[in-house]
């Protein structure tokens, strides 16, 4: 595995984790019952695939780190739910990925349920505030 990969897939390795913590505790702020089984379920989609990427990892040579990043206190400094919906992004480590295999397909995937997160989080928050 390249060096430059290996480390974009270890910094994304370490935001996954920071992710699901960073969702745990925005579990605990939300109190509208559908968004928070989408944060749940969410946060469990981050456990999945910080698996995922320390299993890719070592399946290509690569050693995963053990670190979790500075992702969560990111989010925990915050200001809104929409902010922290926000930085949930995988673009720069699938833009060094190779164009096909195993690391290109768990990337794209996680590119992907991010973006849908994302915009489902936004379709939800822009709901609430119009409840009165």
């Amino acid at each position: 595995m390249e060096a430059a990969l290996e480390k974009a897939l270890n910094l994304l390795l370490e935001s996954e984790r920071a992710g699901a913590a960073a969702l745990g505790k925005l579990i605990e702020e939300v109190r509208h019952p559908e968004l928070r089984k989408f944060l749940s379920g969410s946060r469990d989609v981050e456990q999945r695939n910080a698996d995922e990427l320390e299993e890719l990892i070592r399946a290509n040579g690569g050693s995963p780190s053990g670190r979790t990043g500075p992702f969560a206190a990111k989010v925990a400094a915050m200001g809104s739910i929409r902010e922290r919906l926000n930085l949930m992004k995988t673009e720069e480590a699938l833009a060094l990925a190779p164009a096909t295999g195993a690391i290109h397909d768990c990337l794209t995937a996680m590119a992907n349920r991010h973006r849908a997160e994302a915009e489902w989080g936004r379709a939800e928050l822009i709901k609430l505030a119009n409840i009165k």
